[in-house]
């Protein structure tokens, strides 16, 4: 590509670029703001918190996680595996309960529906009837949390 075609390219999309590179630079002080103690604290707290409620909502919903594990991931809450171990991140413990909850049914109901179709979200509404507002609360939520 010629150089002149790059420098246009920037130079039409120089706002988007700026405000791409202060959102990095945010998440980057975020994810510096919780110390090691903090960290720590709080994985601890997931590892006594989780189990109840995933053990709580798998009776519910008739599932089996095959194991939880609690991860230090910084894109996602939650995921299940292809064989149904659970993993959650330590920064789940910074939500409050109604939205881990959320998170919890979520990932459980992929042991039944291994995708985000249709069917999914109706068993997540089958057990969590308010999951659509929960949903959108994290959205709001999650840009304001540090990431740990």
């Amino acid at each position: 590509m010629p150089e002149r075609d790059i420098e246009s390219f920037v130079s039409k999309h120089s706002q988007w670029i700026e405000k791409k590179l202060t959102a990095a630079k945010e998440r980057k002080t975020n994810r510096e703001s919780l110390s090691d103690e903090q960290i720590r604290e709080l994985k601890q707290k997931a590892k006594t918190m989780l189990p109840i409620r995933v053990s709580h909502f798998s009776s519910l919903m008739g599932v089996a996680p095959t194991g939880i594990k609690i991860t230090s991931a910084t894109t996602q809450w939650g995921s299940c595996t292809a064989k149904n171990g659970l993993c959650f991140p330590y920064r789940l413990m910074l939500l409050p309960d109604e939205l881990i909850d959320y998170i919890v049914v979520h990932e459980l109901a992929h042991i039944k529906v291994k995708n985000h179709s249709a069917a999914f979200y109706a068993v997540v509404a089958r057990y969590m009837p308010d999951y659509k507002e929960r949903r959108k609360k994290l959205r709001a939520i999650q840009r304001e949390l540090p990431k740990g």
